[in-house]
């Protein structure tokens, strides 16, 4: 039976797929339509699990570009990034106004310790606030309030660290499938 669920809507409730959340892993193993579980002695070795969602087995989950890793394991746990949501990528904004720089932030289980923007291409870097946190496995929201005085062109850029230190890396670290990407973004803006 469903905890506070009478017995008609508890059978309601299980006649429907679940889905699995795993707080900290990529999305690959949110199981879309959970019907059962199943406990395995050993490792599945279904295509999912096996030749796809894998990386290279070290601790970057990487390799130089066009090699090929010699053992690989499935993608597990999520890398430090950190995304610019507005203003977005092209957008036209008007010198003396202010605008706040907005994004969210996340990582593998640790937390967001900090984030950092910039607004002249990572020459400089301000602490922008954080929002209210809900966990170490959730998304933060970061703000930064921002008044170009300047017509001219912007690169803005995030970056992130988390609570064990860990932060994006500028240059991104290569695999094949290109997983577990987490580079700083640029994001262009022109101001007028």
């Amino acid at each position: 039976m469903v905890i506070g669920h009478t017995a008609e809507e508890a059978k309601i409730c299980t006649r429907f797929p679940a889905r699995l959340i795993v707080p900290g892993w990529y999305a690959t193993y949110w199981v879309k339509a959970l019907s059962d579980i199943s406990v395995n002695t050993k490792a599945f070795e279904g295509f999912w699990m096996n030749p796809a969602y894998r990386i290279p087995d070290n601790e970057c989950g990487c390799i130089p570009p066009g090699s090929k890793p010699g053992r690989t394991v499935p993608i597990n746990r999520m890398s430090t990034r950190s995304l610019i949501v507005t203003p977005a990528e092209g957008t036209t904004l008007k010198a003396n106004q202010p605008v706040n720089i907005t994004g969210v932030a996340f990582s593998g289980g640790y937390g967001i310790k900090d984030v950092i923007v910039s607004t002249d291409g990572g020459r400089t870097w301000t602490q922008a606030g954080l929002g209210k946190d809900l966990g170490k496995y959730s998304w933060i929201q970061f703000t930064l309030p921002w008044k170009p005085t300047k017509a001219g062109t912007y690169t803005l850029m995030a970056k992130a660290t988390n609570g064990i230190g860990d932060s994006q890396p500028f240059d991104g670290l290569w695999n094949p499938a290109g997983y577990l990407c987490n580079k700083v973004q640029p994001l262009t803006v022109t101001v007028r």
